[in-house]
């Protein structure tokens, strides 16, 4: 069985360019229609145009994410009709969701970034801090010892 590979042009994108392209896929439903067959052909193996639970189970291994259980209770939420295959129409609202929240993330970032870029930096000096004459860190402890 072949392994799922990733288009990564998404990874390659400034955080500009992925914000504009998942505003675009959120607002107009025809690209968004559009990314979730991608998706969806890419993880169904024997093009049966569903995603079955050991396709479901295998690209999310490829992915990483390991935890058997995890995969077992998002593949049962997705798949609503019980007949242990998701479908397009399974598959859409959670796709929508998820795009909505990495949206919802990126924005988050980039406003982060917006707000390190503006904010001044302080000049450091180039000169060693001179240690105090006679003071250690210990200087306000006195000794015990005699």
């Amino acid at each position: 069985m072949e392994q799922y590979q990733p288009d990564n042009r998404f990874a390659r994108m400034t955080l500009d360019e992925k914000i504009e392209q998942l505003e675009e896929m959120v607002a107009d439903s025809e690209k968004l229609n559009e990314a979730i067959i991608d998706l969806v052909e890419s993880f169904d193996m024997n093009n049966d145009d569903l995603i079955s639970r050991a396709e479901f189970q295998r690209v999310l291994q490829d992915f990483g994410i390991g935890d058997f259980d995890a995969v077992e209770d998002l593949f049962t939420s997705l798949d609503r009709d019980g007949n242990g295959k998701i479908s397009f129409n399974e598959f859409k609202p959670f796709f929508r969701a998820q795009t909505k929240i990495k949206l919802k993330h990126l924005k988050e970032m980039k406003q982060m970034q917006d707000e390190m870029a503006s904010t001044p930096k302080r000049p450091e000096s180039k000169e060693p801090k001179k240690k105090e004459e006679g003071r250690s860190i210990f200087g306000r402890w006195k000794s015990t010892r005699n």
